[in-house]
């Protein structure tokens, strides 16, 4: 049995774009990925013997070294300190970035690399903004040395789930900033670590279910009641969790978030509906399957011993 972990840290921002929130971020709520949401997922890693991927996007980053005293810079450091992994989530985090030419792709890959080392990281990967990818982007993580690319999440129904709730903001005319609909190799394939030849990178897939295909994310094996799914199924995908001979879990930081003590808006509460579980049984759920796993490991670090 093997674990991999990666936790992407897409602050409340991402979210409120997604469901065409815009109006409700508020300046006070900046840095919660960093500043509350990373501390809750390092406490828990530390005691289920966790080392992870962490996914860092470069403007956040970025924002909190020039305007918040470098705090959540400061906790990128501690996770350094206990073993994890920081990779690149690009600098923007823009969602049509695969449609961006190839040379502001490259710089804003190259933002993020740069911050990242200037905090004494030293990134090997690269996961795109809402995993849609192609070999244009890869070239350009490829371009600063990285090994491998995580960005593929095989799962068809995932992405016609999502083609759906578009469409469906758009009958509303709410405007989202997620982009499904380039980009749909990102989304087919194969879970297994393969290598890409023409753009020189290993990919590393997320893990999904057998049959339909779901994603093994935090977003469905959280929450009491996850996107498509009955509970029954929600505790059946669970238990698949706890019992594959290989999970790669991703995460978000907004998996450990607190509603109510981190300010969240209800019109945000509301549209995110795993927000809707309490935070303590949110952590109960991710600590009993890292614990059935025995611990988890990062990619550069499962990567270091097979390939």
């Amino acid at each position: 049995m093997s674990t991999i972990v990666s936790l992407d840290l897409d602050d409340l921002d991402c979210y409120h774009g997604i469901h065409g929130l815009d109006g409700e971020s508020a300046p006070s709520t900046r840095g919660l990925a960093l500043e509350r949401w990373l501390p809750r997922f390092l406490d828990l890693f530390a005691a289920t013997d966790v080392r992870a991927t962490i996914f860092v996007i470069g403007k956040d980053l970025e924002h909190d070294l020039r305007h918040r005293q470098g705090r959540g810079a400061a906790i990128l450091g501690r996770a350094l300190l206990e073993g994890h992994e920081l990779g690149n989530h690009s600098h923007s985090h823009a969602y049509d970035l695969v449609r961006w030419p190839a040379a502001e792709i490259a710089e804003d890959l190259r933002r993020c690399d740069d911050l990242l080392r200037h905090i004494g990281a030293r990134p090997a990967g690269f996961r795109a903004p809402g995993y849609t990818h192609d070999d244009n982007m890869l070239m350009q993580a490829a371009a600063l040395g990285y090994r491998y690319d995580s960005s593929l999440l095989p799962s068809p129904t995932y992405y016609l789930g999502k083609l759906g709730v578009l469409a469906l903001r758009k009958l509303r005319r709410r405007k989202s900033s997620a982009s499904l609909t380039e980009g749909a190799r990102s989304f087919v394939g194969t879970t297994a670590v393969h290598l890409l030849p023409e753009v020189g990178l290993w990919e590393v897939p997320i893990s999904v279910s057998r049959g339909l295909r779901l994603p093994l994310t935090g977003t469905f094996l959280l929450a009491d009641n996850p996107p498509m799914l009955t509970k029954l199924q929600a505790e059946m995908l669970r238990r698949e969790a706890e019992s594959a001979r290989h999970l790669h879990l991703e995460l978000h930081a907004i998996d450990l978030a607190d509603p109510q003590a981190d300010g969240l808006s209800p019109a945000l509460v509301a549209a995110q509906r795993d927000l809707a579980t309490p935070l303590d049984r949110r952590l109960e759920r991710l600590q009993t399957l890292l614990k059935s796993r025995g611990g988890g490991t990062s990619i550069a670090r499962i990567m270091s011993r097979h390939i």
